[in-house]
C-alpha cells in the first residue's frame, strides 16, 4: 500500500511513521500541501492523508489541486479545527478530528483504499489485479460494498461487472492459477441480476444461469461459508498494473 501523508508538525510527522511502520506500511511523508501536490503529480499512491493548516500551502488548496490530476487520489483530512462539511465539499473523501484513535485511522485507512477487481487475458497470460476508483462517486461505491463484505470484480476487456464476496478473488486466483483448473464459478450478488457464474481461464468466456430467490440465498450461504478465510492465495493479488501471469 502507497500512502502519502501531508503534516507540517514535526512530531507528528514522526509518529504516523513509527505507527504505519507498525502496520507494514512505509509511507511518503512531506511538510506541507505544496509538497504533497508535487508528489501526487509525478507519483501514483493509494491514499492522501492531509492536515489542513499547513504553511506555503495548506490541505483544502492542496486537494482542490490534486483533484485536477487525471487519476483518482483518495483523500483523508485531518485537523483539530476545520469543518468536515467544507473538507468534503472541497474534494477529500473522508475527514478526521485531532486528536484521533488510531483504530479508527486504521479503519479509515482500510475504507478509503478499497479497489476494484479486474480481471483480463492476454497472449495466453491469465492476469488479475486491482484496480484504483475512477472518481468519488465510484469510491463511495466500493466502500459501501464492502461494508457488506463485498466488492466489484470487472472483466476488462469487455467492462462487464460483478458484484462479488470480497474474497472471491482469492479463490479465482487459486483455482485458475494455483491449482491450474481451467474453470471456476462464483456468485454475482448484484441487486438487478443476482445468478451463478462460470469463469472459463482460456479465453475469459463466462456464462451466467440466473437463480429463484430461494436458490440463490441457499447459495450465497453455502459460498459465504467457503469463502469466509479464503484470504491466503497461492499467488498474492497485485495492485493496480501489476498482474498475475501464467507462464
Amino acid at each position: 500500500m502507497k500512502i502519502l501523508v501531508a503534516e507540517d508538525y514535526h512530531p507528528n510527522r514522526v509518529l504516523i511513521g513509527k505507527i504505519m511502520a507498525q502496520w507494514g506500511i512505509d509511507p511518503m511523508i512531506v511538510s506541507n500541501g505544496r509538497e504533497a501536490v508535487d508528489m501526487a503529480e509525478v507519483y501514483d499512491y493509494d491514499l492522501c492523508i492531509m492536515d489542513i493548516n499547513m504553511p506555503e500551502m495548506d490541505g483544502i488548496e492542496a486537494t482542490q489541486r490534486i483533484r485536477r490530476c487525471p487519476t483518482y487520489l483518495p483523500i483523508l483530512g485531518l485537523s483539530g479545527y476545520a469543518s468536515k462539511t467544507e473538507c468534503l465539499s472541497k474534494g477529500m473523501d473522508d475527514f478526521l478530528m485531532k486528536p484521533y484513535n488510531l483504530e479508527t485511522l486504521q479503519s479509515k485507512i482500510n475504507e478509503l483504499t478499497v479497489k476494484t477487481v479486474n480481471i483480463q487475458y492476454n497472449n495466453g497470460k491469465f492476469e488479475l489485479y486491482k484496480e484504483k476508483p475512477v472518481d468519488s462517486e465510484h469510491l463511495k461505491e466500493l466502500r459501501e460494498l464492502d461494508k457488506q463484505g463485498l466488492t466489484k470484480l470487472i472483466l476488462r476487456d469487455v467492462r462487464h461487472e460483478f458484484v462479488v464476496h470480497k474474497n472471491v478473488q482469492n479463490k479465482i486466483a487459486n483455482d485458475l492459477i494455483g491449482k491450474g483448473l481451467e474453470l471456476t464459478e462464483f456468485l454475482d450478488r448484484s441487486e438487478d441480476k443476482p445468478g451463478i457464474c462460470h469463469l472459463y481461464k482460456s479465453s475469459l468466456g463466462i456464462t451466467m444461469r440466473c437463480l429463484l430467490p430461494e436458490e440463490f440465498d441457499k447459495l450465497v450461504k453455502e459460498e459465504d461459508k467457503i469463502l469466509k478465510n479464503a484470504t491466503e492465495v497461492s499467488y498474492k493479488l497485485k495492485e493496480d498494473n501489476e498482474v498475475y501471469n501464467n507462464e
